[in-house]
């Protein structure tokens, strides 16, 4: 597989260049003077795992963080809504 290869003033002048490689998740060789300066890679996206919790769970932990009665209201008319 070639590398890609960016020059310093591709990167000044030409930003989105490197910003889709980054999003396409290729790696680049930067050039100064036509000599590799740096490696640049994109970084990996961890994936966060959804963590399940019961409504009474949730409940208590609203409850423990001490709302003031307007923000209590205000979460439980959000968390009536939900299916």
């Amino acid at each position: 597989m070639k590398v890609q290869t960016i020059s310093t003033k591709e990167l000044r002048e030409d930003f989105s260049k490197l910003k889709s490689a980054m999003e396409e998740g290729k790696s680049l060789l930067l050039l100064y003077r036509s000599r590799p300066l740096a490696e640049i890679k994109p970084v990996k996206q961890q994936t966060q795992k959804l963590r399940s919790f019961s409504l009474r769970e949730m409940k208590q932990w609203i409850a423990d963080d001490q709302l003031t009665e307007k923000q209590q209201r205000r979460i439980e008319a959000i968390i009536n809504r939900l299916p």
